[in-house]
């Protein structure tokens, strides 16, 4: 069964790498770089498996964006990713309502693709 993953970065280049290590035959990749293209794109098609999305984005916080997802997807599945905390621990005792939001992941930024991908595909098989 195919699967469906939203990325969501204000960087071309994340967007690129992330795109490259995660796509294969069964899954399917959309990118965005603001929260008012990826609103766009979950009305366009609102069955996506995975929102994987950068918490500094230009036009509103990437947290504030997935509880605004959340509210008319309540099953929808995160991965949080940002250069600023060491791990999704730190994440979540660093930022307010940063456990609000489950099932969620983090990765941090640079990327080890290797673990990216393992974080990806079993958040996918959840």
């Amino acid at each position: 069964m195919e699967k469906h993953i939203l990325i969501v970065d204000d960087e071309r280049l994340i967007l690129f790498g992330l795109t490259e290590a995660l796509k294969t035959e069964s899954v399917q990749i959309k990118t965005a770089s603001t929260a008012a293209s990826t609103l766009k794109a979950i009305a366009a098609f609102p069955d996506f498996d995975l929102f994987i999305i950068d918490l500094t984005l230009p036009d509103m916080d990437g947290l504030d964006l997935a509880k605004n997802i959340k509210k008319d997807n309540p099953s929808a599945k995160f991965i949080f990713m940002s250069g600023k905390y060491r791990d999704k621990e730190d994440f979540i005792n660093n930022i307010e309502g940063g456990d609000d939001i489950e099932p969620c992941q983090f990765i941090t930024k640079p990327f080890d693709f290797e673990k990216t991908q393992e974080i990806v595909f079993q958040a996918l098989e959840e």
